[in-house]
């Protein structure tokens, strides 16, 4: 129990480094460019015949994003193709530049915007490389377990999703620490890959609830989604523009605590093994 009030503990660190506004400019700027993105196709949508929507739509019928309200009710599934490539090239700048203003913030020094920036930026390959690692692990995994879940029918729809979530999260665990020991500790995208592994198993409870936390923040968007048309046609269709909002608000918050959370735990953790 403990340890999992420490947790919680170190996300309250992170949360009073938000007075100093910095560490959280990062995500922030993300964040502008998400909502750019929803404006960007809610306006376009139904004006735009070709450019980038339609290769997204691989399997839907392209013609429905020119269509009031299909464009609106396929939102969620179009834009959520993009966040993989976001993740791995432009989440992951992002991620880099707040560990090391939260990793400044810890050690009490002035770290700047751009000087975060800059040094996420000369590290981007390594970053880059570890977070398409955790990607198609994360993206194998859920394709697996949704074939072997898919054969047996018997079983409740949700309590294979759980699981699979559930192992999701704790494969995620795994790779948690790879920024900071890509970062802080100037390693190669596999040796950092590898230390993650090996710092996550010997720290496993707090490794799984710096995931587990801000990931449940998530969850009632997300469930919310997953049913467009019924939104669409019970309440209506903009409210799916709301709730796509909503998720990329909550997605702020948890990548926030998520990356202030273990870079502080990282920092914690290095500073009490080197002083044994």
């Amino acid at each position: 129990m403990n340890r999992i009030v420490r947790v919680f503990k170190i996300f309250g660190t992170a949360i009073s480094y938000l007075q100093f506004g910095r560490p959280a400019l990062p995500l922030l700027m993300y964040f502008a460019l998400k909502l750019c993105i929803i404006f960007w196709y809610v306006i376009g949508g139904t004006n735009t015949p070709g450019g980038l929507w339609p290769i997204l739509m691989r399997g839907m019928n392209v013609e429905a994003i020119g269509h009031y309200p299909d464009h609106l009710i396929l939102m969620p599934v179009v834009l959520g193709r993009l966040d993989i490539p976001l993740e791995i090239l432009v989440l992951v700048v992002a991620q880099g530049a707040t560990v090391l203003l939260v990793a400044g913030a810890l050690r009490r020094e002035k770290t700047g915007l751009g000087e975060s920036l800059e040094g996420t930026g000369r590290r981007y390959i390594h970053l880059v490389i570890a977070a398409a690692a955790a990607s198609a692990a994360l993206f194998a995994w859920f394709q697996l377990s949704a074939a072997f879940f898919g054969r047996f029918a018997a079983l409740p729809h949700g309590l294979g999703k759980g699981v699979s979530t559930l192992i999701g999260l704790i494969l995620e665990a795994f790779f948690l620490y790879a920024i900071p020991f890509i970062l802080i500790e100037r390693r190669t995208a596999l040796a950092a890959i590898r230390r993650s592994f090996a710092f996550a198993g010997r720290h496993f409870i707090e490794s799984f609830f710096l995931v587990l936390a801000p990931f449940l923040l998530t969850v009632p968007t997300l469930l919310l989604s997953l049913n467009p048309r019924t939104i669409a046609l019970q309440i209506s269709p903009e409210f799916l523009v709301q709730v796509q909002v909503a998720g990329e608000v909550m997605q702020f918050i948890a990548a926030y605590l998520l990356m202030g959370g273990l870079t502080i735990y990282f920092t914690q953790i290095q500073l009490d093994e080197g002083v044994r």
